[in-house]
C-alpha cells in the first residue's frame, strides 16, 4: 500500500436491516452480494448481485434503515432463462422511477477450495455468459409498488434494453475502435472476454433526464477508466438515440483514475460523483472523485488527474470490505457507502449490516 493515501474516517454509519430472503436461495444471506444503492427520498434500493431482485429499505431515526421490502423482478421482466442472477451492479432514481444496470460481463468459472489441478484447469476453461445479465430497465416506482408488484390498469410498464429482446449494449459497442476488441461476436463462436478478466463489466448507473451515465469497472486502457453514456426516450422502450460523433447512438468519457475502474456513479447538483476501485479481482485504493459539471456537457470527455477532484478514500480491505455503492443523503452533502463481500465486524445479528457515511467536500 505504499504511495497510497490512507483512508478517510467515516464521519457515521448506517445500519441495514436486510430480513428478507433471496428470490434465488432463500438460505443465502442478502447481506452478503450488496452490489448497488441509491436514495428515494425516505428510501434506499439497494440490490445484490445473487438475485432477481430489488430490495427497497426506509431510513429512520437513529442511523438505520429498516421495514425491507423485496421485488421479485421475475415478476415484472420476462428474464430469459429458466434461473440464474441478473447481476445487477447499478441503481439510480429518476424522476419517481428506478433505473437498474446489469453487469453485461460474462464470468469465468471460479476454482473451488478442495478442487482438484484437472478441475482447476477445467473450472478456468470454462467461460459462461447469460443473457440476464445484460440489461438495462426504467421501472416506473407505482409499478413496483403496486398489488402484486407488477403494472395494473393505467400504470406505465418497464422499458428494457436487452435480455435478449433486440440489440443491447454489447451489441452497440461490439464495433467500438476501444471497447470492440474485448467483445466477440457471436459469429465467431468464441467467447468475450469475462468482466473479471478486465472484459467488459458494467458497474456504476447515473441518470439524468434522458442522459443515462454507465461505468465500466472494466476494461480499463492503459489507465484510462470509461463511462459510456446513452441517451433515450420516455416512451416504452430504451431506444438509444445518436448523440456521440458521427451519430454514434453513445458517448464515451475517458477518466485517469490512478489506474482503478469505475465502482458506481451518482449525480450530486450537476457534477457526477465516480466511485472508483480496483478493476478484475484485486485489492486496493478505493476513492470518490468528482467529474465537476459532468450533467451540463455535452460532448465527450478526457479526464487527465488533475481534472478530477478526489473527495475521499474509501477503507477496504483484503478479500472483503470492497466498496460497491455510492448514495447522496438528503442533507445533500453526505454520501452513504456500500461494501460488498463486508468484512465480519460490519455484519450483527442475523440480517443487519452497517454502511459509510463520508462528508463531501461541496
Amino acid at each position: 500500500m505504499s504511495g497510497w493515501p490512507r483512508p478517510d474516517e467515516p464521519s457515521g454509519k448506517i445500519t441495514l436491516v436486510l430480513d428478507q430472503r433471496s428470490t434465488l436461495d432463500p438460505k443465502d444471506d442478502l447481506r452478503d452480494g450488496l452490489s448497488a444503492v441509491a436514495r428515494q427520498g425516505p428510501h434506499l434500493w439497494v440490490a445484490n448481485d445473487e438475485t432477481t431482485s430489488v430490495e427497497r429499505l426506509t431510513l429512520e431515526a437513529g442511523d438505520q434503515a429498516r421495514a425491507h421490502r423485496s421485488f421479485d423482478l421475475t415478476q415484472l421482466l420476462e428474464l430469459p432463462g429458466d434461473r440464474g442472477e441478473m447481476d445487477i451492479e447499478g441503481l439510480d432514481v429518476e424522476s419517481d422511477t428506478l433505473w437498474l444496470v446489469g453487469s453485461h460481463g460474462s464470468a469465468r468459472k471460479q476454482v473451488k477450495g478442495n478442487a482438484t489441478p484437472a478441475e482447476a484447469q477445467r473450472s478456468l476453461a470454462t467461460v459462461e455468459a447469460s443473457q440476464r445479465r445484460r440489461v438495462l430497465a426504467r421501472l416506473p416506482a407505482k409499478t413496483l409498488l403496486g398489488p402484486g408488484g407488477s403494472g395494473t390498469g393505467h400504470q406505465q410498464g418497464p422499458a428494457v434494453l436487452g435480455l435478449g429482446r433486440g440489440a443491447d449494449l454489447v451489441d452497440l459497442l461490439a464495433d467500438d475502435p476501444h471497447l470492440g476488441t474485448f467483445i466477440q461476436p457471436s459469429t465467431t463462436g468464441r467467447r468475450p472476454i469475462p468482466g473479471k478478466d478486465n472484459g467488459i463489466d458494467c458497474e456504476g448507473l447515473a441518470v439524468a433526464g434522458d442522459r443515462v451515465f454507465i461505468g465500466l469497472r472494466g476494461p480499463v486502457l492503459r489507465g484510462w477508466a470509461l463511462i459510456v453514456e446513452l441517451q433515450v426516450g420516455d416512451g416504452s422502450g430504451l431506444e438509444p438515440q445518436p448523440i456521440g460523433p458521427g451519430n454514434r447512438r453513445y458517448r464515451k468519457h475517458f477518466l485517469r483514475l490512478h489506474g482503478l475502474g469505475v465502482r458506481d456513479l451518482c449525480r450530486h447538483g450537476e457534477d457526477l460523483l465516480v466511485l472508483a476501485g480496483p478493476t478484475m479481482e484485486l485489492d486496493g485504493r478505493t476513492a470518490v472523485f468528482r467529474w465537476r459539471n459532468a450533467l451540463t456537457s455535452q460532448a465527450e470527455a478526457v479526464l487527465q488527474k488533475d481534472d478530477l477532484h478526489c473527495e475521499f478514500d474509501v477503507p477496504f480491505g483484503e478479500g472483503e470490505d470492497h466498496a460497491e455503492g455510492i448514495t447522496v443523503l438528503d442533507d445533500g452533502r453526505s454520501a452513504l457507502v456500500l461494501y460488498g463481500t463486508p468484512a465480519g465486524k460490519r455484519k450483527t445479528g442475523r440480517h443487519e449490516i452497517t454502511a459509510d457515511v463520508f462528508r463531501l467536500s461541496t
